[in-house]
């Protein structure tokens, strides 16, 4: 009797600690303009990213998983801001990511958000040099990871 009891108990205790593994289906560039516009590095950084993030939530990451995240890249914007006073300059740049997530469970859309993330840097100068029209790699991976987090976040998991 005590042992089937003790049978009982370890296979009571092993189906309580069962836990869902996730997998990162898919991230598709949808961004139209710019420069990452269909840029496939940046979809395979956002994955990993992606990952990332869901292990520091102490979640597993499986192959073959019922649980999948898609994910869609909607929009990449840098607003420049400069302020300029004689001889000394304040620029501005803001990035901003827009991506979209869905959780998909047993082949079935369960849940869809949507999270913006974006990266601030704020430079002064005595004098300018301005190359213009190009941003901060820095900043990007500050927004990509500020909103993959966002998106982890708003899913629930």
């Amino acid at each position: 009797m005590k042992l089937f009891l003790y049978a009982l108990i370890a296979l009571f205790s092993l189906q309580a600690s069962a836990q869902d593994y996730y997998t990162i289906a898919d991230v598709q560039n949808n961004i139209a303009l710019g420069p990452l516009a269909g840029n496939r590095d940046i979809a395979f950084g956002v994955k990993n990213i992606l990952e990332e993030v869901i292990q520091d939530k102490g979640l597993d990451l499986g192959p073959n998983s019922s649980h999948q995240i898609q994910v869609s890249l909607l929009y990449f914007d840098v607003k420049k801001t400069n302020m300029q006073f004689a001889v000394v300059s304040k620029n501005s740049d803001v990035t901003e990511i827009i991506a979209q997530a869905q959780l998909i469970v047993n082949g079935k859309g369960k849940k869809k958000v949507t999270a913006k993330g974006t990266a601030k840097s704020i430079s002064t100068a005595t004098l300018i040099i301005d190359k213009g029209g190009k941003f901060s790699q820095a900043n990007v991976s500050t927004a990509l990871k500020k909103v993959c987090v966002e998106l982890i976040d708003k899913l629930k998991l």
